[in-house]
């Protein structure tokens, strides 16, 4: 599949959160990911042109029936069918990327030299919402290679808080001038 993975993870969010269901659907197919990375020979059975559509499709209930919302059983099926299942973690990001623009929630990755103590996350989170309008949800990793400061990335937007970024732009209007 190339491309249709935004459409399938958008058909499968639309009905989701019709139904109120979102986040029982999102569970489900953080446990799909998981199971299928965990077993990739499963993946590779249910992904088996010379196996039936019919036994694929029984294998698929009788592992999964049980274990994730119907929903998702039945999605996994469809991309089953389609000979896609490898675009299930695809599905899944856009599945996910509209959840999270349906509830108003913004995604943030705060790379800092070292952790980031809580009020510090909670803070930068309070700034960002005033800037966006949106819930933030941070993230914060370490990053060796900075030497102090934070870089923070959202929504295809960086911006550069580090040590070496300030320095940079010294080094730039030095230059100008």
């Amino acid at each position: 599949m190339t491309g249709g993975e935004k459409e399938y993870g958008r058909a499968l969010f639309e009905l989701a959160y019709e139904e109120n269901v979102a986040d029982d659907v999102l569970t489900s197919l953080d446990f799909a990911q998981q199971i299928f990375a965990e077993n990739p020979d499963y993946l590779k059975l249910l992904s088996e042109p010379s196996i039936p559509r019919e036994t694929r499709t029984q294998l698929i209930d009788e592992a999964l029936g049980g274990e994730l919302h119907a929903y998702v059983v039945n999605f996994i099926k469809i991309l089953c069918e389609k000979s896609a299942l490898e675009a299930l973690p695809a599905c899944a990001r856009a599945y996910l990327e509209l959840l999270y623009k349906a509830r108003g929630i913004m995604p943030v990755t705060a790379a800092s030299a070292a952790a980031l103590a809580d009020e510090q996350k909670t803070a930068l989170a309070q700034k960002l919402g005033n800037i966006t309008g949106k819930k933030i949800l941070l993230t914060n990793i370490v990053d060796e290679k900075l030497i102090g400061g934070v870089k923070v990335s959202y929504d295809g937007t960086e911006l550069d808080g580090s040590v070496a970024g300030r320095l940079s732009a010294v080094r730039q209007a030095l230059m100008s001038n």
